[in-house]
């Protein structure tokens, strides 16, 4: 009877300690796919709402970072006016055309924008890791 409970408590602790140890999957979104279209298109439809609501303006993305794991996805990337025109921006403030950054984040099953900004002067996603220590290391590198 000890040697089975014995048995039972090491099984546990394996099944416990090899989820703990397990990587998690990482998907590579730069490239719109059959598979990630929905999801990738929902996302940047999210980032391309914010913009033009804060720029009044159209935009589109090239993308040149996106990847996904669990429920955190990290986008950078640049943005351009739909209708091909040249961006604008207001006087008053100074803005580095035209990348992009953004974190989003899963709750309750939908995506959100975490963190994001656009023609940012600065790198505001410096220590964005250690903000959000939950998301996989793997989606900013």
């Amino acid at each position: 009877m000890r040697l089975k409970s014995l048995l039972i408590v090491l099984g546990i602790i394996l099944v416990f300690g090899l989820g703990l140890f397990a990587e998690t999957t990482v998907l590579n979104y730069k490239t719109k796919t059959s598979s990630n279209e929905k999801e990738r298109t929902y996302l940047l439809d999210l980032l391309r709402t914010k913009l033009s609501n804060e720029f009044k303006q159209e935009f589109i993305f090239v993308v040149e970072h996106f990847k996904v794991s669990g429920d955190y996805a990290w986008f950078r990337g640049t943005a351009q006016r739909k209708d091909g025109k040249e961006i604008s921006f207001s006087e008053e403030m100074a803005y580095d055309c035209c990348h992009v950054e953004a974190l989003f984040k899963k709750t309750n099953g939908k995506w959100q924008i975490s963190e994001s900004a656009a023609f940012s002067t600065d790198v505001w996603w410096d220590g964005i890791q250690s903000r959000y220590p939950k998301a996989s290391r793997e989606i900013f590198q």
